[in-house]
């Protein structure tokens, strides 16, 4: 009997990918290796050019290879083709620049691209990310917490509006590969060791890579200057560089930039630190679930890692990105920002079934320094209800991200 090929979960990003193929004559559909990039795009594409396995062909005459093919051609990590693919993609387009010609997935971003970018103006770039709570039960296409937020919807308050958290779910990995194996430890660790050899590949020493991964691992959810990351991990200014720019490369580094405004002053420029998946975030820190527990302050920066991973595809469907706030000596932070064309709308994330209005003092902080701009602050928490903490802010289940 063959073996029967496992149900496609929908994606997030799988509205965006249509979009983008019926607007632009290029879609680059970039992520993180293996969280299903190659997957989604054959569902939507008419032709196929696989890499490695058909390079032959390219090395003819691609242009008239690719050429030849019905559109949309998924052309999957066009990247082993080097710059030159794109350049032969551009003569094609711009020869008939009709939406939806190529779709080219890819997971590690070239170190160069010669002395210019060949698809600029011609292309659209979707990013495609580990699988959130919602994609994992299924409910990838459905709309989601931040789609209704910015429409003007906003959760009613009352009980049991979402179910309980357990700190269990930090442990599900979004990888699709792994979500049914009954130890993805064992897949997280080999995929680490994939991602460090890259630094091999690149002539870098891939043992310290592993390491700044480790220690970048352990630094989830804090803002830390560049010197500590590379102090900690024993490595030098310039290696770091070096490091921090593979990891942006293969996406597996997915920081949370600083909030600028003119309306507060002192405010630091640190990132916030984050891989890509909480879980692969675990393996690298050497945590479990259950070790987390006993710890409450880490817990509390894998759970933010956790509402990250809920948050970031939400925010890129709807066309803004995740900031945090945070001044100079830490006096002041607010976990999470989110600037709409409407307003802006504040998070913090805390690790209990209940909040208080004491909770939400920095998000007060941030409405009145705002204004009129702030349009809402959310306490999410790990328990079922929702109820107001103040003027425009509410305390909201973590599960309410999922489940919206």
């Amino acid at each position: 009997m063959p073996t029967a090929l496992p149900t496609y979960l929908p994606r997030h990003v799988d509205r965006s990918l249509r979009d983008a193929l019926s607007s632009a004559a290029v879609v680059v559909l970039d992520g993180p290796r293996a969280v299903g990039k190659t997957t989604t795009a054959s569902r939507v594409a008419a032709s196929s050019v696989l890499l490695p396995r058909d390079r032959d062909q390219l090395n003819v005459d691609a242009e008239s290879y690719l050429g030849a093919l019905t559109p949309p051609v998924l052309i999957d990590e066009w990247q082993l083709a080097g710059p030159d693919l794109l350049w032969t993609v551009k003569r094609i387009v711009d020869a008939d620049p009709q939406p939806g010609r190529f779709l080219l997935t890819g997971s590690v971003e070239p170190a160069a691209y010669g002395p210019t970018y060949p698809l600029t103006g011609r292309a659209v770039r979707v990013v495609m990310r580990p699988m959130t709570g919602a994609e994992l039960s299924g409910r990838g296409n459905e709309e989601t917490f931040l789609d209704r937020l910015t429409s003007g919807w906003r959760p009613s308050v009352g009980s049991t509006i979402a179910d309980d958290m357990s700190l269990s779910q930090l442990g599900r990995v979004g990888f699709p590969a792994a979500r049914d194996m009954p130890d993805p430890r064992l897949f997280l660790d080999a995929y680490a060791s994939l991602v460090s050899q890259r630094a091999g590949e690149e002539g870098r020493d891939a043992t310290r890579l592993l390491r700044t991964m480790r220690v970048l691992a352990a630094l989830t959810g804090q803002a830390v200057p560049d010197q500590r990351v590379w102090e900690a991990a024993d490595v030098s200014k310039v290696a770091w560089k070096h490091y921090d720019d593979l990891l942006t490369r293969v996406h597996l580094s997915a920081a949370v930039p600083a909030y600028e405004t003119n309306r507060l002053t002192r405010l630091t420029t640190y990132p916030k630190r984050f891989l890509a998946d909480t879980a692969l975030a675990l393996a690298l820190a050497d945590r479990t679930v259950e070790e987390l527990a006993a710890e409450p302050s880490a817990a509390g920066h894998f759970l933010e890692s956790y509402v990250v991973q809920q948050l970031r595809p939400q925010a890129d469907l709807v066309g803004t990105s995740l900031m945090h706030v945070r001044t100079g000596a830490g006096e002041r932070e607010v976990d999470l920002v989110l600037e709409t064309n409407a307003g802006t709308f504040g998070m913090e994330v805390k690790l209990a079934r209940r909040a208080s209005p004491a909770d939400a003092k920095q998000l007060a902080w941030l409405r009145d320094r705002l204004g009129d701009s702030f349009l809402h602050g959310f306490v999410l928490h790990t328990g079922s209800d929702c109820y107001s903490l103040g003027e425009r802010l509410l305390a909201l289940p973590i599960g309410l991200l999922i489940t919206a």
